[in-house]
């Protein structure tokens, strides 16, 4: 019977103020496990984990070629952008491409997420909108696709909608577990959402790395995909989050996207395997030191120029007067199966 481990402990001092606890697994290119922690069983909701693989009906179906989208325009589809207006372009051209506009976005407003990762704040008269929503770029793409197919625009959120069954059928192959027995959520930005093990999520990841599919078009579509993450990875996240930084530690190498509620899947391509982290709490803060040293013991790091990620090893916490007060140190040895 497996259970869920402590993967970090959060320090005050030299004193343990808070314990995280989670569940990792990795899996070779024949999708069987080879290192776990934790319950590589525990069933979560793949929330924004699964954006690549939701934007491969896009691709499969014709409609990003009928639009001519270019990779840049597909990078975020499959992405959690930070509303920057580079971001919010890339968006909007994605919308004109298929004759949509900003109206027909259903995926609400939040501020811009390079406000909290900069800590900017917002003018008291500032308004936003859908477009600098993290998800607008998913959105723009199941928004094309129901053009494409003739569907009305305004169902393309409704899970029993055509558009939303050709997600779910490519959610299905790619994380190989059966469509009748994925729970379906609804995700912050009201699109359809995928309980799964996280076992799953190192599946798919490590078939997108490595184009697997018996489907020559979904193939076509996973090298496609990777194409455009890897060519513009900061459409798929953005300056100062993990994602990004660690798409430039490995360009080309590695294809991954994190979660909300701190599940991240990622795969690489040298060597080929598949990797899933959730954090059981689903706090955040955890998550990427967690995934450092997953890499660490993996021995991913060694002889990498990991600048880019240092800040995510054991981070320090500071205090309101920027005091160095505590950190956050990933403590697990990852078992062998």
């Amino acid at each position: 019977m497996y259970q869920n481990e402590i993967v970090a402990r959060v320090y005050r001092g030299e004193g343990v103020e808070s314990i995280h606890y989670g569940s990792i697994v990795v899996v070779n290119e024949k999708m069987e496990t080879t290192h776990y922690l934790g319950d590589p069983e525990f069933f979560t909701q793949a929330r924004s984990e699964a954006k690549p693989f939701q934007a491969l009906p896009l691709i499969t179906s014709g409609a990003a070629d009928h639009y001519k989208f270019s990779d840049k325009q597909i990078a975020i589809t499959c992405g959690s952008h930070t509303g920057t207006d580079e971001h919010v372009e890339v968006v909007k051209a994605n919308l004109t491409a298929a004759g949509n506009d900003e109206s027909h976005l259903q995926c609400g407003v939040h501020p811009p997420l390079h406000y909290l990762t900069f800590d900017i704040k917002p003018h008291k008269d500032e308004v936003f909108s859908p477009l600098q929503h993290n998800c607008s770029g998913k959105h723009s793409g199941f928004l094309a696709l129901a053009r494409y197919i003739g569907e009305d625009v305004k169902e393309y959120l409704n899970p029993d909608s055509r558009l939303q069954k050709m997600v779910l059928d490519a959610v299905s192959e790619l994380y190989t577990y059966p469509k009748d027995q994925i729970k379906i959520g609804i995700d912050g930005c009201s699109a359809p959402v995928f309980g799964m093990p996280i076992k799953q999520a190192a599946i798919a990841y490590m078939r997108l790395a490595n184009e697997i599919s018996d489907d020559p078009k979904m193939k076509e579509a996973l090298r496609r995909v990777k194409k455009a993450m890897t060519a513009y990875p900061e459409m798929v996240s953005g300056e100062g989050r993990f994602d990004l930084a660690l798409a430039r530690t490995f360009p080309g190498r590695v294809f991954n996207k994190v979660g909300a509620e701190a599940v991240e899947g990622f795969g690489f391509n040298d060597p080929k395997i598949g990797i899933a982290v959730k954090i059981l709490d689903g706090n955040a803060r955890a998550l990427y030191p967690v995934i450092m040293e997953v890499l660490r013991q993996l021995g991913l790091l060694d002889g990498i120029d990991i600048s880019h990620l240092q800040q995510y090893v054991n981070p320090e916490i500071t205090n309101y007067r920027k005091l160095v007060v505590g950190r956050i140190v990933a403590e697990f040895e990852l078992k062998r199966a």
